[in-house]
């Protein structure tokens, strides 16, 4: 019985945004903004640059129009009802408040579903048509070629031309011991394909970052000579310590000696005044002396991402759950590094060795001569452990891989592979794999995308409570406003005021910021963690969007903001006089 009460709530919010026309407003807006879009914005003219505009500029504004349409009508689905005096003649049945909340709830939430579904679905089928078309288009281009320019292009791109034997690695010879061509459409077809290949393993695709022992890094020092370098090394924490043991007695000296200083122009003023002298200090007191050692072991470890001429540092990577043995060929190195003494892009190019191998046990070393200040990716083919081996291992059986870097180059290098807080992994030393497909992918954010909306459509409902229709669509509007204001209100915060402004070389300060500092932190705790799950720029980027990500995603904009919300609202319109509204003179 409660079960039909509720779908009769819903079936009731249907047909109210169909009678208004909402339902074919929204779908004729979202096909003309999703197909008007790909022929306004230009594109930097590569398949890649052009999918990448293509998927963010039609996701955003797919998120754009169905969140403030979903503020809306959840605000006017509830807000109208009670203004009407609609609402009244149902809740004069034996029927909950909060299944009347809940109800409206799911209504507005299934239009989205529809709605999103089909927004979705017709962008999907834009971006595999465009990729589908590069290999068409490239197929026309390619008719009239002759075969043997065909193989010759292909045997350059890295397609074999001829047929090989898959046991021996060697080629087919036919009966004149002359070697044999693959069949000619076959091979053209791959050569036609290559751009979407590159497509597909650049953008359309879910790569996943393996995730660094941050605990067990090792910094080495290679000795070069005319063979492979051989090396020595030392844990990264070990290191550390060993230099904040080295030159923590001249940081000492240099901290007494300050704080020295200031203790005795202090007293130059306090004799002036007639006042009690102040103690001169002997040395640090031990919470001085650990606060100041942390930060010496930050720098040290700032310290540790720059690697001098035959300097290195290697990596463990675990074996990340849910690893696919089908995805092997698509392991790739992703590495970035700066050229401290010189702070712009060049075209300098520098010699970095690196070597990779199951477990511990590294291997030979291999080298590239690569730009700085650019993201390179390098393709890991694995190794077997015999000859007799089906296929190539990355992990040992203690689920380990290594992966050491060495710069071969005179000039210091900057390898951040750690964060800004010198805590976690950086994106300096990264190993991707293919941890889905980009369908599964696609699905996942517009999950989360889903899950954004369900949020909005609680803060709605929940406005609509206590509020008139004009008051809780302009409440909305505000804090929907106020989401894209996070970057500012973290800016206000870290400087503890308002205030832009410098007087003698300090930072003004206004007397807004005892109120605003706070509640821009309020602020800032609600609404960042809902747009940190933003899924586009991961979506554009061919990153996954794993289903653990997913789950926390929803974790929170529903387990948490949108529970909170849900409650509050079903709360209050459980004890709203809905006798009284704005349209009798009554308050909201």
């Amino acid at each position: 019985m409660s079960r039909s009460k509720l779908m009769a709530i819903v079936f009731l919010t249907w047909k109210a945004a169909l009678r208004y026309r909402f339902f074919w407003v929204m779908l004729v807006m979202l096909a003309f903004t999703i197909g008007g879009i790909p022929l306004l914005v230009k594109d930097d003219g590569s398949a890649e640059g052009m999918t990448q505009i293509l998927i963010t500029y039609t996701l955003s504004m797919i998120t754009a129009i169905l969140g403030a349409a979903t503020l809306w009508v959840s605000a006017g689905s509830l807000a109208t009802e009670i203004e009407n005096y609609q609402l009244q003649m149902v809740v004069t049945k034996p029927i909950p408040r909060w299944q009347i909340w809940l109800g409206k709830w799911l209504g507005v939430m299934s239009m989205n579903f529809i709605l999103l579904l089909f927004a979705g679905g017709v962008v999907y089928g834009m971006v595999e048509y465009r990729a589908k078309k590069l290999t068409r288009d490239a197929l026309e281009q390619l008719e009239d070629r002759q075969d043997m320019e065909i193989y010759r292009m292909a045997d350059q791109a890295g397609i074999p031309p001829i047929e090989f034997n898959i046991e021996t690695g060697k080629p087919i010879l036919d009966d004149n011991e002359e070697v044999i061509f693959r069949d000619i459409k076959v091979v053209r077809r791959e050569v036609a394909g290559i751009e979407e290949k590159r497509l597909r393993q650049s953008v359309l695709i879910a790569r996943a970052s393996m995730q660094i022992n941050t605990n067990i890094l090792r910094r080495q020092i290679y000795q070069v000579s005319t063979n492979m370098p051989g090396s020595r090394s030392v844990p990264l924490g070990v290191w550390v310590e060993e230099l904040v043991d080295t030159y923590w007695p001249q940081r000492e000296r240099q901290l007494i000696q300050t704080k020295y200083e200031k203790v005795q122009e202090r007293n130059a003023v306090i004799k002036q005044r007639g006042g009690e002298l102040l103690e001169i200090p002997e040395g640090l007191d031990s919470f001085e002396e650990l606060k100041k050692k942390n930060e010496m072991r930050s720098e040290v470890l700032g310290y540790s991402q720059q690697l001098n001429r035959s300097e290195g540092v290697s990596f463990e990577f675990k074996k990340p759950f849910g690893w696919n043995e089908e995805r092997k060929k698509n392991v790739v190195l992703r590495l970035y590094f700066e050229d401290i003494n010189i702070s712009f892009k060049n075209d300098d190019k520098y010699p970095i060795y690196y070597q990779y191998a199951p477990g511990r046990e590294m291997r030979s070393w291999m080298g590239r001569e690569l730009d700085a200040r650019s993201y390179h990716e390098i393709p890991l083919s694995g190794f077997k452990t015999s000859a007799e081996s089906e296929s190539p291992m990355f992990f040992d059986d203690n689920e380990i891989m290594t992966v050491a870097l060495y710069n071969g180059s005179p000039a210091k290098l900057k390898v951040p592979f750690l964060d800004a807080q010198l805590k976690n992994q950086g994106d300096g030393v990264e190993v991707l794999y293919e941890e889905a497909s980009f369908s599964v992918n696609y699905m996942r954010a517009l999950g989360i995308v889903f899950a954004w909306l369900g949020a909005l459509a609680a803060l709605g409902l929940f406005a609509a409570s206590f509020m008139s229709f004009a008051m809780s669509a302009f409440t909305c509007l505000g804090v929907l406003i106020i989401s894209f204001c996070v970057g500012l209100m973290q800016d206000v915060v870290e400087d503890g005021t308002v205030m832009q402004t410098y007087t003698e070389g300090q930072r003004d300060s206004s007397y807004v910021d005892s109120y605003a500092v706070p509640a821009f932190k309020v602020m800032i705790s609600m609404i960042k963690p809902v747009k940190d799950y933003s899924p586009i720029e991961k979506l554009t980027e061919g990153r996954s969007i794993t289903w653990g990500e997913l789950m926390r995603a929803y974790g929170y904009i529903w387990g948490v903001s949108g529970l909170t919300l849900g409650v509050l609202g079903s709360f209050i319109l459980s004890r709203r006089q809905l006798a009284i509204t704005s349209t009798n003179g009554g308050g909201s």
